[in-house]
């Protein structure tokens, strides 16, 4: 995949839905607003593989219900190993601003029904975000994100493999027949189809559009590695922009959802995955939809609700038929600062069923110690 010099597209990245603030941004301000203020911060970016990390970052321990099997077979050789800690400064060496993947990290968390779940305190990766999970029918677990470092996969969609949740070896990917969007292609959602290709949905824009025309397309794979661009768009809003694109099949509807209005969701469905017919917005007490499974008895969908203050917890929704939704009590994670690894939030949930029956979920949260403004009491009620 071709690299750009401008890191337009990773805003999109970290912009989606993001839990994000910075010195110039209020409690009013959207998840849109925020996405135009980060693309226009890297608009002007080139690359720079240097690394600001003042301190080490905690140590990470293994959680005690992560046993790994016995034996399995051996993960393909990894292509990079993820960075550690965040990045403060822009190329050019100026302090960066607000929160983007640069000040993210990937943390996993396990649960036994899929609504309890316990941290493992356990990190996939820094500089890294909008994390999509899936396990294979063979077993293999894989974890799909945009990743900022090191610099040969910077802003790139990247892989993780594993089969224990364990020990991970990280992959490339490749995206073919993007030459007439703008670089690159991020938001990654992967989700196999009824004759067991691998599909990408993935978020980017027509060149003559720029980043305002963000909407989402598709790519279709045999090994879920290498990706060929599927023809057209898979969804477009008029005059806004699509972030984010998580897709689900119910039943014998593939659902959309995307983000771009603050509190409420893009919503579309589909017979076959590609062509999709608009409904209305989806607004369930301001969840931000994020990925979702098949569950015993029908479908659960993962999300997170971004408070005034910046700050982010994780909630879920149950269906049967994709029509009738109702919010799961309490809430699945929220943010919990003790082992030194997460600040101002929780957010961008993926969960996949592992092949030993328990739930593991790959969140998003911002690396602690990270030197921009705070969010007030992240984490506490939102303010009056």
């Amino acid at each position: 995949m071709k690299r750009t010099p401008i890191l337009l597209t990773a805003a999109l990245a970290a912009a989606a839905l993001a839990c994000s603030f910075s010195a110039a941004s209020g409690p009013a301000a959207t998840e849109t607003a925020i996405a135009a203020q980060v693309m226009t911060q890297l608009a002007s970016q080139t690359p720079n593989s240097q690394l600001q990390t003042p301190s080490p970052p905690p140590a990470v321990t293994q959680a005690s219900n992560v046993q790994p099997p016995t034996s399995n077979p051996p993960l393909p050789a990894a292509d990079f190993t993820p960075c550690s800690g965040y990045n403060a400064t822009t190329p050019d060496g100026q302090p960066q601003q607000g929160y983007g993947p640069w000040a993210s990290r990937l943390m996993l968390a396990f649960s036994d029904d899929g609504l309890n779940f316990t941290r493992a305190n356990q990190s996939l990766a820094d500089q890294a975000d909008v994390p999509d999970a899936l396990t294979t029918p063979d077993g293999e677990i894989r974890v799909y994100f945009i990743i900022m470092c090191p610099e040969e996969v910077r802003n790139q969609i990247v892989v993780a493999l594993s089969r224990d949740a364990v020990t991970w070896s990280y992959k490339a990917t490749r995206l073919t027949g993007v030459d007439d969007l703008i670089p690159m292609a991020v938001d990654p959602t992967v989700e196999r189809t009824p004759e067991g290709a691998y599909r990408l949905y993935f978020t980017s824009a027509p060149r003559d559009a720029g980043f305002e025309g963000a909407r989402s397309y598709s790519a279709l794979s045999n090994d879920g590695f290498t990706f060929a661009r599927e023809e057209g768009e898979r969804f477009a809003a008029d005059g806004q922009m699509a972030l984010d694109p998580n897709v689900l099949l119910i039943g014998d509807t593939w659902h959309y959802f995307a983000g771009g209005v603050p509190g409420s969701n893009f919503h579309a469905t589909s017979a076959d995955g590609l062509s999709f017919t608009r409904a209305d917005d989806f607004a369930m007490e301001s969840i931000l939809m994020a990925n979702g499974l098949a569950v015993d008895g029908g479908y659960r969908y993962y999300g997170f609700v971004q408070q005034r203050d910046g700050s982010s917890y994780i909630r879920s929704l149950f269906t049967t038929d994709g029509v009738n939704w109702t919010v799961d009590p309490g809430n699945r994670l929220e943010l919990d600062t003790a082992a030194g690894l997460e600040s101002a939030g929780v957010k961008d949930p993926a969960v996949t069923r592992l092949p030993d029956g328990r739930y593991m979920m790959v969140y998003s949260t911002i690396i602690q110690g990270y030197p921009t403004q705070q969010p007030p009491n992240p984490g506490g009620p939102p303010p009056p």
